[in-house]
C-alpha cells in the first residue's frame, strides 16, 4: 500500500470516528431532552405525594395539639387521620425507591423507613406527652418532609433544561406556598392549643406573633412571583381571614375571644386555600411538562439508561 493510499485511509478513519462522534453526541443530547421531562414528571408526582402527606401530618398536628390542651371534641377524629398519615407513608417508600436510582438522590427509602418509625413513636406516646411536646414533635416531621420537597422541586423540576423559562415563578410550587402553608399550620396547632386553655401565655404570643408575620411577609412574595387567578385570591383572602382573627380574638391576653374549634376550622380553610394554590401551581407545571415533552422520536425513551 502506497503512503497516499496509506494517508486516505487514515483520512477516511478519523473522519468516521469524528462522524460517529457528532452522531452520538446528537444522539445522547435527544435521547436526554426527552429522558428530562419523564423526571420531571416523575418529580412533580412525588412532590405531590409530599405535598399530600405534609396536609395530613399538619392537620394531625392541630387536632392533637387542641385534644391535649384540654378540648376533648377531637378525640374522635384523631384515628382516621392517623391512618390518612399512615397510608401517606406508605406511598412515600415507593418514591423513595425511585429516588435512590438517582445520580443525586433527594431521599431514599430507608430515610422514610426512619421517619415513618419516628411517626409510629409519636402516635403512640401521644397520650403522655404535653402539647407543647406534642409540637415540636409534629413540626420536626414537617420539617424533614418539606426538604424533601425542596430537594426534588429543585433537582428535577425547576432546572431551566427541563423547562423552558423557568425561573422566580416555579420556587412558589417547592418553596414558597409550602412554606406559607407550614407557617399557617403552625399557626392553627398552636392557636388552637391556646384556645383551648383560653389563655395566651408569652411564649406562645411570640411565636403567633413571628408565625403571622412570617406567613404575610411569604404570601407577599408568592404573589409578586406571579400569583393569579380564583384560587390564588381565595387563598389571600383566607390567609387574611385567619392571620386577623389570631391577632384580634386569640392574642390578646385571656384569648377568650376564639375557641378551639372556631381557630382550627378557621386555620384549615386558610391552609387548604393554599394547598389548593399549590395544586393550580403543580397543574401548570404539568402541563409545561407535557409540552416539553412532545416532539420527541419515541427511540429516545428506549435508549440505554444514564444519570
Amino acid at each position: 500500500m502506497s503512503e497516499a493510499e496509506m494517508n486516505s485511509m487514515i483520512i477516511g478513519v478519523l473522519a468516521a470516528v469524528l462522524l460517529g462522534g457528532l452522531l452520538w453526541g446528537w444522539y445522547r443530547r435527544r435521547w436526554l431532552a426527552g429522558l428530562r421531562p419523564q423526571r420531571a414528571r416523575a418529580g412533580l408526582d412525588c412532590a405531590g405525594e409530599l405535598v399530600a402527606l405534609v396536609a395530613e401530618v399538619q392537620q394531625h398536628r392541630g387536632m392533637s395539639g387542641a385534644w391535649l390542651a384540654g378540648d376533648q371534641g377531637f378525640a374522635g377524629r384523631l384515628p382516621a387521620k392517623q391512618q390518612a398519615v399512615a397510608r401517606g407513608f406508605q406511598a412515600l417508600l415507593a418514591h423513595g425507591e425511585r429516588e435512590q436510582r438517582e445520580r443525586y438522590c433527594c431521599f431514599g427509602r430507608d430515610q422514610v423507613t426512619v421517619l415513618q418509625r419516628q411517626w409510629q413513636g409519636l402516635v403512640q406516646g401521644l397520650a403522655a406527652s404535653t402539647p407543647e411536646q406534642n409540637f415540636q414533635a409534629h413540626c420536626r416531621l414537617v420539617s424533614v418532609l418539606l426538604e424533601w420537597l425542596a430537594a426534588v422541586a429543585e433537582a428535577r423540576i425547576e432546572q431551566p433544561q427541563v423547562l423552558a423559562g423557568a425561573g422566580d415563578s416555579e420556587r412558589n410550587f417547592g418553596h414558597r406556598l409550602p412554606a406559607l402553608a407550614e407557617c399557617l399550620g403552625q399557626a392553627r396547632a398552636l392557636g388552637s392549643s391556646v384556645a383551648a386553655r383560653r389563655y395566651c401565655p408569652p411564649v406562645a404570643r411570640v411565636r403567633l406573633l413571628f408565625l403571622t408575620g412570617r406567613a404575610e411577609s411569604l404570601l407577599v412574595q408568592a404573589l409578586a412571583a406571579g400569583g393569579q387567578g380564583a384560587e390564588v385570591n381565595a387563598a389571600r383572602q383566607a390567609v387574611h381571614v385567619f392571620i386577623s382573627a389570631l391577632r384580634d380574638r386569640l392574642l390578646p391576653a385571656d384569648a377568650a375571644g376564639m375557641s378551639a374549634v372556631d381557630c382550627f376550622n378557621l386555620g384549615t380553610a386558610a391552609v387548604d386555600a393554599v394547598f389548593r394554590w399549590l395544586e393550580q401551581e403543580r397543574l401548570r407545571l404539568d402541563g409545561a411538562l407535557g409540552q416539553a415533552a412532545t416532539g420527541i422520536p419515541a427511540w429516545t425513551a428506549t435508549a440505554p439508561g444514564a444519570s
